[in-house]
């Protein structure tokens, strides 16, 4: 029976952006992702063994059924309220014990070349962990403040390395120098930002806006984290690639023109229709 969520967590969702939801998948199903993420560490040669591989679905069968054996669409389509749900693309996350080495303050959608509101991520935790081990960490909210922040590879107040960032991929820094709203640090301001965060168990998700801002602290734990994120599109996402934006899938890849619905079933395949 596909996971059904209340009207309460629905509207907490729309009002701060993220959501916990406990058990969204079933303990037997995170030792599969599990098993799949070590099958890719393991195998470095076939695209694994960064801790951060991503598009897996094209070209990895477990990963593709896991688009169709967890109920992780449909709740995602209920939260945003789309009648369907694409897949963007699915990502793991794998920070090992004791590495100090946090991701800091950001937004997802200045990195994509998606636009509209309908767009969010469904983080699954295969390990347990808490914020202080790099479990997620939201401010509460900023998905509905109107502002797009300049994506950084700096610590907030330190000054970013934007010829570095154009080396990650083409003109990545330009595009990031084009934003006016800078990160800050939110942590210091209680009085003004309300700030969340969600230790979780394996089978556990956080499900939340691409527009939040949100970060990881370093996992300062003896024990390593594991999470698999999808990236979801529901009925009002638009195909809208400017030069710098993330190339995990780019123009070649699609018939698509800008400003267009996304209605490419080969690149952007439909998970879930509601009936």
């Amino acid at each position: 029976m596909t996971r059904v969520l209340t009207d309460e967590e629905i509207a907490r969702f729309r009002a701060d952006g993220v959501i916990k939801i406990p058990r969204a998948v079933d303990p037997a199903t995170a030792e599969q992702m599990l098993a799949a993420v070590d099958r890719l560490l393991a195998s470095p040669a076939s695209r694994g063994g960064t801790g951060m591989d991503r598009h897996l679905h094209p070209h990895d069968e477990e990963f593709r059924s896991f688009l169709h054996t967890t109920d992780l669409p449909a709740v995602a389509a209920q939260a945003l309220g789309s009648q369907a749900i694409r897949i963007y693309f699915e990502q793991i996350f794998v920070k090992g014990p004791e590495v100090d080495r946090p991701f800091h303050w950001h937004q997802d959608h200045p990195y994509w070349p998606i636009r509209g509101a309908q767009v969010a991520s469904t983080w699954v935790a295969l390990t347990s962990s808490s914020v202080e081990a790099s479990a997620l960490e939201f401010v509460k909210g900023s998905h509905l403040w109107g502002k797009t922040f300049r994506p950084s590879n700096a610590a907030p107040g330190e000054m970013p390395d934007f010829d570095a960032m154009n080396q990650m991929w083409d003109n990545f820094g330009d595009l990031a120098l084009s934003y006016t709203d800078v990160i800050e640090p939110f942590e210091e301001r209680p009085d003004r930002f309300d700030i969340v965060g969600f230790d979780v168990e394996p089978g556990d998700a956080l499900l939340f806006d691409y527009r939040i801002v949100h970060r990881s602290r370093g996992n300062g734990s003896p024990n390593r984290r594991v999470a698999v994120s999808w990236r979801w599109l529901g009925d009002d996402a638009r195909w809208a690639p400017v030069p710098g934006t993330d190339p995990v899938i780019w123009t070649d890849d699609t018939w698509l023109q800008p400003g267009d619905l996304i209605t490419d079933d080969d690149t952007f395949p439909l998970v879930y229709k509601a009936v």
